[in-house]
């Protein structure tokens, strides 16, 4: 493993800085439980690591009526045992508890598992199912950015150049919502999905649904919404039948393939299985 600089900076300015004056060779780091895997196997080789993790505010949980902010070090850990999320946001709740082992829940950040751009990603899949907007702060000043528009490819994000992810923001969803997320793998612990499937639907007065969010893990290059499998959830009553078209739909839409995990055609299969199931569970 190659040698490099460690900097720890003690303000966004102060890691903002150092990514100007290192250049594209520094790469910033949270819980580096990424990062490291890929520095040991030589996939990444920079010339500085600059960790976020000493600057105040960026592992924090703001709650309000409004929705929750998550720093973008905020770890899956301090996700996993807030009650508040499990309530109100209950799929971020269950995207984050099924991160690998407890042990890296209480170092991995939800902010790192954006931007290391998996298709994989667990709580990618949950936060877009909340419309979450990324927080992005640079050189040129502060931005928001949609998360389904973050993810540009596998280990590609919407990230500048010396530009850093500082926080989420997740609206609560109002009225009658109900959401879940479902991870398929072989065994119950320390395995990433064969696929990721999450559902969020929020019904009005008259039991229609008002609105619907679909979203996929392993289906694609990226974590993906379906819009097509959303349109046919809402409208109207969430009836089996509806709910089975919105599966049929979801499967058709994703771009699945063929690895070592699993293949396409199964993939396909569970995506029209789990839809319901997730549904049915809420």
């Amino acid at each position: 493993m190659a040698r490099f600089a460690y900097h720890r900076p003690a303000t966004v300015d102060e890691a903002l800085g150092l990514l100007a004056d290192l250049g594209p060779d520094a790469v910033p780091v949270a819980g580096a439980t990424d990062v490291w895997v890929n520095l040991r196997s030589g996939k990444l080789a920079p010339r500085a690591l600059v960790s976020l993790r000493a600057v105040p505010g960026l592992a924090g949980l703001d709650r309000s009526d409004d929705g929750l902010t998550l720093g973008a070090c905020a770890t899956h850990a301090a996700v996993e045992d807030d009650s508040w999320i499990a309530g109100r946001l209950p799929a971020l709740h269950m995207a984050c508890s099924q991160v690998g082992s407890r042990q890296v829940r209480n170092v991995g950040t939800v902010g790192g598992n954006l931007c290391n751009a998996a298709p994989s990603a667990d709580a990618a899949v949950a936060l877009l199912l909340y419309d979450a907007v990324c927080r992005v702060e640079g050189p040129g000043g502060g931005r928001d950015v949609p998360l389904d528009g973050f993810f540009l490819g596998p280990g590609r994000t919407a990230l500048a150049p010396g530009e850093i992810l500082t926080g989420i923001r997740v609206p609560v969803p109002r009225g009658r919502t109900v959401a879940g997320y479902h991870k398929l793998t072989r065994r119950k612990a320390m395995e990433l999905p064969i696929l990721g499937v999450g559902v969020r639907v929020t019904l009005d007065d008259g039991g229609a649904v008002s609105e619907a969010r679909v979203a996929l893990g392993v289906a694609g290059p990226t974590p993906v919404r379906c819009p097509g499998a959303e349109a046919a959830l809402a409208g109207g009553p969430l009836t089996a039948e509806r709910v089975e078209a919105a599966a049929e739909t979801a499967a058709r839409e994703a771009r699945v393939r063929d690895s070592w995990r699993g293949q396409a055609w199964y993939r396909r299969h569970m995506i029209r299985v789990l839809i319901p199931r997730i549904l049915l569970g809420c």
